[in-house]
């Protein structure tokens, strides 16, 4: 469409139609070529799927499921203060076990 043919219920031409348009250019929904504005194919899916406010709303559900899903994550992992000393206390363990065998076979050769 040519900018001239936007116009409002009246049939005046809106004002101020050039920054609208920009706007829109950055967020990628339209291409500006010279005195036309072309509907990209992420323009025509936020049409075909309720509008920019529905996309905004259903852009802001998915980052407020990412944001929650990385905190129940953050929860379930442990701590490598934990993990650290768990290792520490399984290494302990087995060096314990080891040597106790050690002795264990040392008596029975005797």
């Amino acid at each position: 469409m040519k900018f001239s043919e936007f116009k409002n219920k009246e049939g005046k031409k809106l004002g101020r139609i050039m920054e609208f348009f920009q706007l829109m250019e950055r967020e990628k929904l339209v291409i500006i070529d010279h005195n036309k504005c072309i509907l990209t194919e992420f323009g025509k899916k936020i049409v075909e799927n309720g509008g920019w406010f529905k996309h905004l709303e259903e852009k802001q559900k998915k980052e407020d499921i990412k944001k929650n899903n990385s905190e129940l994550t953050k929860q379930v992992k442990p701590s490598k203060k934990k993990k650290n000393k768990s290792l520490f206390i399984a290494k302990k363990s087995f060096s314990l076990l080891t040597h106790h065998l050690k002795k264990v076979i040392k008596k029975k050769k005797i």
